[in-house]
């Protein structure tokens, strides 16, 4: 029988788990603690310097300019493996020479460069989306193209100039994959590491209202680590040693996390602190060796009971037994094989609940229409324009967009004075590769902490491109007509954002909940059946990915109206609720935890399942229902209790609408 106590006990940990804050229009200009980039920025100056410095040395500015636009490619560089980063920077190169080569050829009919700007813009965002690529999306692809129109039109040099801005993409590529010499493993040593921390604040944060967020956390580092040490890598990495020691790191990382959710479904800590700090020890280790004398020190204390605090111990120490180079452990760990990838990559991408191709379309739309409004009206240098939807449209929701708006132009306004400044100046020659060399520098080395700080920058960086070739009209063009193309580029990306798809994430968060439930209620039949064949069977890594593409709908409905923010807050409980639940079903079965209920209780649950998707469907409470005893799993019946009342919609109460059993 369900106590008074035992509603209330569930409805406070429900009620007391923190939202995630949502965005404010001030955190436009808050400066986040990151640390510098400095990798990025001294390898962006070398990719943007070194051709324009050629170019000069040579007699060549023109070749070297446009090879300097190449040098964008690393931009495009992140937290991948070394392979991963070779194709995607090789891929990124051939696009930027493409996007350059189309633009030269198309300079002169404003019809087909409006076309092309929203096919390129669309087609890049939709590309960066479907493969989770981190870095600038379309920004750099809409740069280039535009850079193309605004030469002079000379079919005879359209295959050089092309070639030298493809050159320039291959000298990117060169200084994007220089760190392999000295750490050919550091992405995925990085990413496993991460793994490891994220799991030891998981477990601090047990019992506490970050419980929740920080599970969705360690989820996701999960995620990166397990796809950046296996994803999409060729099957002789399994036997590529330092690779295999973290795989298989990755897998037991796995591994704790799900014995970390056991433990928190048994309501209880873990009981020694000194566990998280081996966890964050093992973190540290996996970059340093020499971080291994404390977690040996540490571990001696463990106990080793036959329970779940001692599988967590004993787990832990064959983490550290791989990292340590244990040959038996080593012998002991096997890999899972690597998925089909690319099937997964394009369901996601055309998942009817996924919002990516309404906001490719949305991009690629309201960037033509920027680009037809600047080329109808014939603004001076009417590619600006374009350039600058396309900025703020990256912010991607009605938020977001603001955000960017506001950065931008008042970036703009502050780099206008600087750039009026180092224009006066008329550099030539290597003092432009300099100029460019130092702006890049510093922009992508503040550029995560704060956007409106770069574009104070990346202004002055992207004249000197445009404009070194006409100095002579440089000056009065940029004090009296930069400030309005931003303006009306900025103006027709929140345009698009309030008219086009507005509520793509609101509107098929609902449905997306209910997709969950469902899978989630087939999971726990296939469970509480024995693991026996059913109708529709459910991998537990099908379930994670609807968990994660939830959370990414509800943060981005959160964001897509000021006004509407408390209403779609109030699904914040069910999020919630309905991630641990689902986590707790995957580490279940994924432990091959098999149970044997009689089939009237499968079918009362199957009905309950059912009845919540319908109800979350209409954004109504499920009814009350009587829950079932389950004496094979007894403690994920209170967790059906909690999910159920997590579904009332609205009710900031603890009361539970749930008839139970006597």
């Amino acid at each position: 029988m369900i106590t008074e106590s035992h509603q209330n006990a569930y409805a406070r940990r429900r009620t007391g788990q923190r939202a995630p804050a949502p965005g404010r229009v001030r955190d436009a200009f808050r400066i986040r603690p990151l640390p510098l980039q400095w990798f990025r920025g001294i390898g962006s100056a070398i990719s943007a310097g070194i051709p324009v410095l050629i170019g000069a040395l040579t007699g060549h500015m023109d070749y070297g300019l446009c090879a300097s636009i190449g040098g964008f490619t690393f931009l495009y560089v992140s937290n991948e493996t070394y392979r991963q980063r070779a194709i995607k920077l090789l891929l990124v190169a051939l696009g930027m020479a493409v996007s350059f080569g189309l633009g030269s050829l198309t300079g002169t009919i404003p019809w087909l460069m409006v076309l092309l700007f929203g096919l390129i813009g669309a087609i890049a965002v939709f590309c960066f989306g479907a493969f989770q690529v981190a870095g600038p999306s379309a920004m750099f692809f809409i740069l280039t193209f535009a850079v193309g129109t605004s030469l002079p039109y000379d079919l005879s040099f359209v295959p050089l100039r092309t070639g030298f801005v493809f050159l320039g993409g291959v000298l990117a590529w060169i200084v994007g994959m220089a760190g392999w010499l000295m750490s050919p493993h550091r992405p995925e040593t990085k990413a496993v590491a991460g793994a490891y921390a994220s799991l030891a604040q998981f477990m601090d944060s047990m019992g506490t209202e970050h419980q929740y967020d920080a599970q969705h956390k360690a989820v996701v580092a999960l995620q990166n680590a397990g796809k950046t040490v296996s994803g999409g890598e060729l099957r002789w990495r399994h036997t590529y040693e330092p690779t295999r020691r973290l795989m298989q790191l990755s897998q037991k990382a796995n591994e704790i996390y799900l014995t970390l959710v056991e433990i928190a479904l048994g309501h209880k800590g873990t009981g020694e602190a000194g566990r998280s700090e081996a966890l964050r020890s093992i973190a540290a280790g996996i970059q340093s060796q020499n971080q291994m004398k404390s977690l040996n020190a540490g571990k001696s204390s463990w106990n080793r009971e036959e329970s779940l605090s001692g599988r967590l111990s004993h787990q832990i120490e064959e983490a550290f037994s791989m990292l340590t180079g244990s040959e038996e452990a080593a012998a002991k760990a096997t890999l899972a094989e690597p998925g089909n990838r690319l099937r997964l990559i394009l369901a996601g991408a055309f998942n009817r609940h996924s919002t990516l191709l309404s906001t490719a379309c949305r991009y690629g739309i309201m960037i033509a229409a920027s680009a037809a409004v600047a080329y109808g009206l014939g603004i001076h240098r009417s590619y600006w324009v374009p350039l600058s939807c396309a900025a703020v449209m990256l912010g991607t929701t009605a938020i977001g967009t603001m955000h960017r708006a506001l950065q931008r132009t008042a970036g703009t306004i502050i780099g206008l004075l600087a750039g009026g400044a180092l224009l006066s100046l008329k550099p030539e020659g290597i003092y432009v590769a300099l100029a460019m060399a130092v702006l890049q520098f510093i922009v992508e080395l503040i550029y995560l902490r704060n956007y409106a700080l770069a574009v104070i920058f990346i202004t002055p960086s992207t004249l000197l491109i445009a404009e070194s070739s006409q100095p002579e009209t440089a000056m009065s063009y940029f004090m009296s007509a930069r400030i309005v193309d931003i303006l009306v580029g900025s103006a027709i990306g929140l345009l698009g954002i309030l008219l086009l798809w507005r509520r793509a994430s609101s509107s098929r968060l609902p449905y997306a909940m209910a997709s969950v439930i469902r899978k989630e209620g087939a999971l726990l039949r296939q469970i509480l059946a024995g693991g026996q064949p059913a109708e529709e069977w459910v991998r537990p890594a099908d379930l994670e990915t609807e968990l994660l593409r939830v959370r990414l709908l509800y943060d981005a409905a959160r964001d897509e109206s000021v006004r509407r923010r408390e209403k779609v807050s109030q699904w914040w409980p069910a999020v919630a609720e309905m991630q641990h639940f689902g986590y707790v079903l995957i580490a279940a079965a994924e432990k091959g935890l098999e149970h044997r209920e009689p089939p009237e209780t499968l079918r009362i649950l199957e009905q309950a399942f059912d009845d919540m998707a319908n109800a979350i469907q209409r954004s109504e409470s499920p009814a009350p229902y009587r829950v079932p005893e389950l004496p094979s799993f007894s403690a994920l019946r209170y967790e059906l209790i909690e999910l159920h009342a997590a579904l009332q919609m609205g009710e900031s109460t603890v009361t539970l609408k749930i008839e139970t059993e006597s």
